[in-house]
């Protein structure tokens, strides 16, 4: 997460409760915020619905339109933004930030663009009236935009802005929900789409105000100087595409066995399956928190100081001491995050009764809940081995990853489809996610043996920038100024060296 980690460590470095407090609010708000806000929007405006006395058909509309624009807008961004983050994080790491805001423009008009594109074929001979589509479509553009605008908040430190936008955001939609069920000038599921869509378009408007208060408006009108990155880094695009497919495969299968429930002649999806493995992945939420802050802090301090003794001309005794280092903080933060998180894990399957009550979910559910809980845990584990491995820019290996995930519930959860029956819903999704963990865990362990190799032997000799379609057609639309900004952190890393040579 590009900028994550200055912050981090500014507040760590005050050694105190509050600051301490502060950095895992920070890390919350990041990595969980967006996630939080919808699902916040959401209940609330469920809520609204059943003291309303909303009928189950206008109930399922919305929550079927709310799900199906969350799922694809997560698989349709998953790997722009994994690649849009490489290109922030090398515009902070030079110190380039002209045409930043330029980068966000020009990928979410990308987004946008294909969005309309399958949102028109969805919707193209649905029973829908013409403004549902439009409220629905409105609001999967509008989580487009706000996933883009995540990845860019990661540089912009003012946190207590952010908290601020969420709450105003979260009320501004259940204030305008409530106002619009009480007139009853729409009908009730048109209504929820309508406020939420105006709570999330507050939120989106509000993001890029602060990424442009932050970094300005593009300077050159280089919006689409970053396309040479999908070139270079198309294994980072389709390793994430995989796993954000894996992680939704297994919800549409089984939208498309005996459990899938069609609404309004247009969404099919599986009410049960759906409110239960929300719950199970509900359990992951301080996962991520703990693992940003211990990555961005602890274990890059080390891979830092490993690199530098590399590129810095430190000795073999300094390469082989920080080497070390990095290799022994790299297992031991990995093991604390997993610990604490298979804690968290059993606790959430000591309240699954009170949970699943909550949620309306018959007590029958609560064995594939539990298996749903680690399928959960595992997938959480594997997403972190994930980074770690992007940390790394072991790019095959996470590719590879990607691939055992998302064939892994291809191959496990068309079997419990077609052959293995309803029993088996969720147990596919846990040997998928634990074949992926396994395959991961060997990944990382494997480079971490011949880290040295890798770092000396395995990278290529000479630099080669990119020079594909993508990469002409950067040029094309910007007039043939495209920065190269690897081969400028190249040069300031080179002048840095004689820098310190000068000095020595």
């Amino acid at each position: 997460m590009a900028g994550v980690g200055f912050e981090l460590k500014k507040l760590f470095r005050a050694r105190t409760a509050a600051g301490h407090l502060r950095a895992f609010s920070y890390s919350a708000i990041i990595t969980s915020g967006p996630f939080l806000l919808l699902t916040g929007m959401v209940l609330g405006i469920q809520m609204l619905f059943m003291v309303a006395s909303v009928s189950d058909e206008e109930q399922g509309l919305f929550v079927a339109s709310v799900v199906y624009a969350f799922v694809f807008s997560q698989i349709l961004s998953s790997g722009f933004t994994m690649v849009i983050t490489r290109y922030l994080a090398d515009c902070l790491s030079v110190e380039y930030y002209e045409d930043v805001t330029g980068s966000l423009f020009g990928l979410i008009s990308i987004l946008v663009t294909l969005g309309a594109a399958i949102a028109f074929a969805f919707f193209w001979g649905t029973p829908l009236s013409l403004f549902t589509e439009a409220l629905a479509y409105t609001f999967f553009l509008e989580l487009l935009v706000v996933w883009v605008e995540s990845v860019y908040l990661t540089a912009v430190k003012n946190f207590r802005r952010l908290i601020g936008g969420f709450a105003i955001g979260a009320v501004l939609s259940i204030a305008a929900a409530s106002m619009l069920l009480e007139s009853q000038f729409f009908g009730a599921a048109d209504a929820g789409l309508l406020a939420i869509d105006i709570g999330m378009g507050f939120l989106a408007t509000l993001f890029l105000i602060h990424i442009v208060r932050y970094f300005g408006l593009p300077k050159h009108g280089l919006n689409f100087a970053f396309l040479p990155y999908y070139e270079k880094h198309w294994r980072l695009f389709l390793s994430s595409l995989c796993y954000t497919l894996g992680l939704f495969l297994p919800n549409i299968l089984i939208w498309q066995g005996p459990w899938g429930v069609t609404v309004a002649g247009t969404y099919v999806y599986a009410p049960l399956y759906d409110v239960v493995t929300f719950y199970a992945f509900l359990s992951l939420l301080p996962l991520m928190t703990l693992f940003v802050v211990a990555v961005e802090t602890r274990f890059y301090e080390k891979y830092a100081a490993y690199f530098d003794a590399i590129t810095r001309r430190g000795n073999l005794r300094e390469i082989e001491d920080a080497r070390q280092d990095l290799i022994y903080t790299l297992w031991f933060e990995l093991r604390q995050v997993v610990e604490f998180q298979f804690l968290f894990t059993l606790v959430f399957l000591a309240i699954s009764g009170y949970l699943l009550s909550f949620g309306g979910v018959d007590f029958n559910a609560s064995t594939m809940y539990d298996v749903l809980l680690f399928a959960a845990f595992f997938t959480g584990i594997y997403q972190l081995v994930f980074i770690l491995l992007t940390y790394f820019d072991v790019q095959a290996a996470v590719l590879r990853t990607g691939l055992v995930f998302v064939l892994g519930n291809v191959v496990f959860g068309l079997a419990g489809l077609w052959g293995l029956g309803e029993k088996s819903y969720g147990f596919t999704f846990f040997l998928a996610a634990g074949l992926a963990l396994v395959a991961a865990w060997r990944e990382l362990s494997h480079f971490a043996r011949r880290i040295d190799y890798c770092v000396f032997c395995a990278q290529p000799v000479f630099y080669r920038a990119a020079d594909g379609p993508l990469t002409k057609l950067a040029r094309a639309l910007s007039g043939g100024r495209v920065i190269d900004l690897e081969r400028l952190a190249e040069q300031h890393e080179q002048e840095k060296r004689a820098k310190g040579g000068e000095r020595l």
